[in-house]
């Protein structure tokens, strides 16, 4: 039995979105941040829901980091501005937030369709979600 080629062409995206992850994981600036190699992996086929007649995937992973003991959402906001900055600086558009405006989490999108999210957690953590395209059953990319 074969893949279905949504879930193949997404899940040929994780070496991409790993990249961008450690991209990302990079800018934190902290003196005891361990390798990204330490954190588990948390990658996954994601279902893209653009309709319920077509199957479409892409591939989503998360990295989470403890910026303090304690919480401290100066350095936890520090930290995520870091990371927004260099998304800002390479090219990555900031999409519309559906949150409140009172939120700290920011959506970001580059022109390959990749997606990214910079969560910070208020509770001494930030979390970053990076999401390939989807890809419909033909393994085209969508969306």
């Amino acid at each position: 039995m074969s893949r279905r080629a949504d879930e193949a062409a997404a899940r040929e995206q994780q070496p991409r979105v790993r990249e961008i992850l450690r991209d990302l994981w990079d800018q934190f600036d902290l003196e005891d941040k361990p390798p990204l190699e330490d954190k588990p992996g948390e990658g996954d086929l994601v279902a893209c829901s653009f309709d319920t007649t077509a199957q479409s995937s892409s591939w989503a992973e998360t990295a989470r980091l403890r910026v303090a003991e304690e919480e401290n959402p100066e350095l936890e906001a520090e930290q995520a501005e870091l990371v927004r900055a260099w998304l800002d600086d390479n090219g990555w558009e900031r999409i519309d937030n559906p949150a409140p405006e009172s939120s700290p989490v920011t959506y970001h999108r580059n022109d390959d369709g990749f997606t990214v999210t910079v969560a910070p957690q208020l509770d001494a953590r930030v979390i970053l979600d990076v999401e390939s395209p989807c890809f419909d059953d033909q393994g085209r990319q969508v969306g």
